[in-house]
């Protein structure tokens, strides 16, 4: 009980005197939510264009998705992106990020991402397989 009351008087001390501190890492990536180092990731990722206007696709990912109970766990239609995670025979909090780029009103290219790359390779197997060519 006594550490638990010095941690948080130490954390009462601290607080007020970094208040106005620049820290340079990224608040959304310590939640768990950010998705920069999935974008950092693009440049390395495996691209594939398809004959399908953006939006037709996008719900068309979604769909794949749900049929191989792979969890969505960011979605910006707006921003043109997906996270998924949860790939079979992968840790299930290895994310993979899906890009959106459209090209044309019928064309629309997918970028896939991750920092892992056997988990890449297991969604291009399941979301470039599926979807036509």
């Amino acid at each position: 009980m006594k550490l638990y009351i010095a941690s948080l008087l130490l954390i009462c001390m601290i607080v007020p005197i970094t208040g106005c501190a620049h820290f340079s890492y990224d608040s959304k990536a310590l939640l768990g939510i950010g998705i920069q180092d999935l974008e950092s990731a693009r440049s390395s990722g495996i691209e594939r264009t398809f004959t399908l206007p953006y939006e037709d696709l996008f719900n068309t990912v979604k769909t794949i998705l749900d049929q191989n109970n792979i969890t969505i766990y960011q979605q910006n239609m707006e921003k043109k992106y997906i996270v998924a995670m949860g790939f079979e025979k992968q840790v299930t909090t290895t994310r993979v990020g899906i890009f959106f780029d459209t090209i044309s009103n019928d064309q629309t290219k997918i970028t896939l991402s991750s920092l892992s790359k056997t988990t890449i390779i297991k969604a291009e197997d399941i979301i470039f397989g599926a979807l036509p060519e």
